[in-house]
């Protein structure tokens, strides 16, 4: 089962596709925290969300500001909170954004997190597997 869609208007805002396993979200521009939101919801509601999902998370076009209170939110549609979990959440990230990958890390303990700058570098550390990680 694959998928995709966005919510937003015109260049702000977020698209979730799912691949092969591979759940994708790209942020772009200033979306809305709302549209955050919705976009995850409809995500979790069409089954695209799973416990085994590969997430790749392409913050690099996104501008604004991060809202803190609706990723810590967000908590509850994801099957990746509980330390049972095995999902491994790789992000494209911009210049300056260390502290993010961070901050995000202790809102969802239950997933391995990573920073990348360029998308083969993420791609081949979700690929890899647990043993060899």
């Amino acid at each position: 089962m694959g998928g995709m869609f966005s919510v937003g208007h015109g260049v702000d805002h977020i698209t979730i596709a799912l691949s092969e396993g591979f759940l994708c979200f790209q942020v772009s521009g200033e979306v809305a925290s709302a549209d955050i939101e919705t976009a995850i919801i409809l995500a979790v509601e069409a089954g695209m969300v799973r416990p085994d999902n590969l997430v790749l998370v392409d913050i690099r076009k996104f501008r604004g500001s991060i809202d803190w209170g609706m990723i810590r939110d967000m908590r509850r549609y994801a099957p990746w909170v509980n330390a049972s979990s095995d999902v491994k959440c790789a992000y494209l990230v911009p210049e300056g954004f260390g502290s993010f990958v961070t901050i995000l890390s202790s809102f969802y303990p239950g997933a391995r997190h990573r920073a990348f700058r360029d998308e083969t570098s993420a791609l081949r550390w979700l690929t890899l597997r647990r043993d060899a990680a």
